[in-house]
This record gives structure tokens, sequence and C-alpha cells, in this order.
């Protein structure tokens, strides 16, 4: 073989041989430079609610690890599907995530069309909170536990009204499962947000709500709580016994809410924002403020809290097409 075609192979044969090693540094030198600029976390809902509360919180504190901005944007609108193609459709670089609660992965069960697969085009970066409900209802409500409340609306059929932000929302699913488990019919009335169910909840135009937000409401005695939605009870309501606790083994339902980024962000990336996570939900003074919402902090890896999602989807999935639950 002549010496020039020799020299030649050679040459591409050290080339081909040296591209799979300068994969791993591509990704870690994605890392060292991230962020290069803003970060922006976008929330599908409101300004004002859990979904934005934490997130906000998370962006105040990566902002000082990442030592960039890290903004939140509210793009509330179209079952959460406004916020999440807008997402789908930003570069995978780490510098656009979303937030995501069970609506994120329980779509495609209650859609029969969507314009995105969850755990197809995203990847889990992390948990920042989860926030279980509490069940309340109006001080002139005749029930003051759960057993109480289901036996009223078992002799009641249909009269009972319960107040939820939306269907699929985990304050409409939380009153599904229970009335899955005990068999009873409410009339359920879906709200545009909190505050309006709130109002009609406080003045007793409607019966009860799940909800995670009515903290000051229960101290006062403008509404009673009857129990807690997760498995664990609740520090700043001890007392309080949850609904298993009840009479009702194996309910259990808490809102989550996380970060995802477009899946093909690095993955080294990934991990850099999801270990800044971990700090941040694991600071003193964040915990406090969570505790005082009635928020646990998360402390997911991105495999921890990819595995979550698909065993939240798979579990509120088969309430879903049991009640035969659909988008209004």
């Amino acid at each position: 073989m002549p010496t020039q075609r020799r020299h030649l192979l050679a040459g591409i044969t050290a080339a081909a041989l040296a591209r799979p090693a300068l994969a791993q540094p591509a990704g870690a030198e994605a890392a060292a430079r991230f962020p290069d600029r803003p970060v922006r976390i976008v929330v599908a809902y409101s300004a004002g609610g859990a979904a934005d509360t934490s997130a906000r919180i998370a962006a105040q504190h990566l902002s000082a690890l990442l030592d960039k901005p890290v903004v939140v944007e509210n793009r509330p609108g179209g079952n959460t599907l406004i916020a999440t193609e807008a997402v789908q459709r930003a570069p995978a670089d780490g510098h656009t995530m979303l937030s995501v609660s069970l609506p994120f992965a329980l779509n495609p069960v209650m859609f029969e069309r969507l314009p995105y697969a969850p755990f197809r085009d995203f990847t889990a970066v992390g948990l920042i909170s989860s926030i279980p409900n509490i069940l309340v209802v109006h001080p002139d409500f005749p029930a003051r536990n759960v057993a109480e409340f289901v036996a009223h609306a078992k002799a009641n059929p249909g009269k009972v009204t319960v107040a939820h932000t939306g269907i699929g929302a985990i304050t409409h699913l939380s009153g599904e499962l229970l009335y899955d488990i005990t068999g009873i019919e409410v009339n359920t009335i879906a709200y545009p947000g909190s505050t309006p169910a709130h109002a009609d909840v406080l003045s007793g135009r409607v019966n009860a709500m799940f909800d995670s937000s009515m903290l000051p409401h229960i101290e006062s005695g403008k509404v009673r709580a009857l129990g807690v939605t997760s498995a664990r009870r609740l520090e700043l309501l001890p007392n309080l016994l949850t609904i298993a606790e009840q009479g009702f083994p194996g309910y259990d339902a808490a809102a989550f809410y996380g970060l995802v980024a477009p899946t093909g962000t690095p993955p080294a990336v990934v991990e850099k924002i999801s270990a800044a996570l971990r700090q941040v939900t694991q600071l003193a003074e964040v915990r406090t403020r969570m505790r005082g919402l009635t928020m646990i902090p998360g402390d997911h890896t991105p495999a921890t809290f990819d595995r979550f999602m698909h065993e939240e989807a798979a579990r509120w999935g088969g309430l879903v097409q049991r009640r035969n639950i659909r988008p209004g």
C-alpha cells in the first residue's frame, strides 16, 4: 500500500476513534458555561397560586446559586397547553424550563389528542414541592369528620356541593378519589381559580372544597377542616387526622410541582440545575417558608422525579378512566 494512502487511512481511523471521546467533554463544557444568560421558568397558571408560588420560591434561590437571573413567566390557558407548547419549542439548552404539576403527566389520558408527549418531548429536572389538600366545609355543614361527610352525602345524593379549580386539577381529583372509594354522589363545581372558589365556600354558597391554601380560614373558624388528603398528617395541624386514618385506608392525594426541560437538553446541564434545586429545597429559610404554606420540600434527582411522574400518571390515569373524567 502506498505510503500516502496508509497515512490517510491512519488519519481517518484516528479521527473516527477520537469522535466518541469528544461527546462527554462537550456536555461538560456546556454545563460549565451554563447559564450564560437569564433562565426562564414558564408556569402554566396565573400568578398567586401554588404552582406560581413554588416556582417563585425556587427561582429566587436558583438565581443566587446559578449566578444569573431566574425569572418566572406566567402563561396560563388552554388546560396548560399554551405554556407547555411554548417550552417544547424553546431551545434545548436549559435556559427555558416548564413548571409542571399533575396535569402535565395526566393530560395524555384526559385528551384524545395532544401536541406533545410529556415523557418524549421533555426531560425531568426535579421536584420543588408537594402539597396535600385539606377537605374543608362551611361551618354550617353538618359534618365534623370525613365519615360524617360521606354519610351526609349518601343520605343526600347529588345535593352536596364541592368546589374545585378545574377538571383534572388535584383539587378535583382529591374529591374524585374519595367518591370512587365510597360510592357517594356529589355536585362538583369548577372554578377558574382558587380565589372565587374560596369566596363561595366561605360564604356558604358551596358546601365543601379540597384545597391546600385554606389554613388561615381554618385557624379563624371560617371553615371547618375534616381531614388531610396525604398519607401523613400536616406539621401545622398535627391533630387533624388524615382521610386514610378516618376509615378510608389507601387514600392518598397530593399536588406536586416540579421542573422539566425540553428533550435534548444536555444531561450535564439538567443535572447542574437539579443539583442546585436540591440545594434550594434544603435551605432552612426555604423549608420554613414552605412549611408555613403546607408545602413539603422536594428532593428528587432527574431519574427519581421521572419515575415519580410516571407513577403518578399511571395511578391517577386509572382513576380518570374508572370515573370517565373528561375535560369540560
